[in-house]
């Protein structure tokens, strides 16, 4: 009895981590960790202060969560569509302002 009370929690366990951990807008602290890595998808490390001004420039943007979670994972290979790599381009005036403070 013990046993199969302890694997249907284990499972429960599961299902309830899976549901609640993924998906979802990546949050400005994670996109800002993702910018002071060495290596991040843009190639230039940020320090504290500019990698925060970014990440709330890319969080309150208009570009997709999956965007935002390839930014996180520095996922070199992620393939945004035109339209999402013309907001990215958009964005360069507000993320020129954080470098340059």
């Amino acid at each position: 009895m013990k046993k199969t009370m302890a694997m249907a929690t284990s499972a429960a366990l599961l299902v309830f981590t899976a549901a609640c951990g993924g998906g979802g807008r990546p949050s400005v602290d994670e996109l800002s960790e993702a910018l002071t890595s060495e290596d991040n998808v843009f190639g230039a490390v940020l320090d504290g202060d500019q990698a925060d001004c970014a990440a709330e420039a890319l969080v309150d943007s208009d570009l997709s969560d999956d965007t935002l979670q390839a930014i996180v994972d520095g996922d070199e290979d992620y393939e945004g569509s035109d339209d999402e790599q013309d907001k990215l381009d958009g964005l360069s005036t507000d993320l020129g302002a954080c470098v340059s403070e």
